[in-house]
């Protein structure tokens, strides 16, 4: 296989994982949405499992580069214009890892705010539940009562 073959599979199988996740990012949305926490868990560790795989596939992409003599750290773009051969695949390949890895981004800040949300949600519900309360009664002595009171009994 030529540089440029093995290039394409690697970034090929990178695609495709990215592509898993940004499905599953898509999926998560919906169940922290509609709250189903047993399944957000499962496609947490599917997630985690994807990231690791592809993890693996950067350490391949990375000794492929270093085999053929190329310095790890270079842009795939850089490594991309350098291909003295066909290189439309490639380009078309990096050029969809761009768009996955952008959209996969906006999902998971959409994510991370529903969560966010959630939390504060949780946190306000909390509060009203243990939300500490005012006796009623007349005069400067407004003494403060802690109790776990569903409702304010506020004057």
């Amino acid at each position: 296989m030529t540089f440029r073959e093995e290039l394409e599979v690697v970034m090929e199988k990178e695609l495709t994982v990215l592509t898993e996740l940004k499905e599953l990012s898509f999926k998560k949305a919906d169940m922290i949405i509609n709250n189903h926490m047993r399944e957000l868990e499962e496609t947490t560790k599917k997630e985690e499992t994807l990231i690791n795989e592809m993890a693996l596939l950067e350490e391949e992409r990375e000794k492929l580069l270093d085999t053929w003599g190329l310095a790890v750290n270079t842009p795939i773009s850089n490594v991309i214009e350098r291909i003295p051969e066909d290189n439309n695949r490639l380009i078309y390949i990096r050029d969809k890892m761009k768009e996955v890895m952008a959209e996969l981004s906006l999902r998971n800040k959409l994510n991370n705010d529903l969560i966010q949300d959630n939390l504060d949600w949780i946190d306000f519900n909390m509060n009203l539940i243990t939300n500490t309360h005012i006796d009623p009664g007349y005069g400067k002595e407004n003494k403060k009562s802690s109790g776990n009171s569903i409702f304010d009994r506020k004057v």
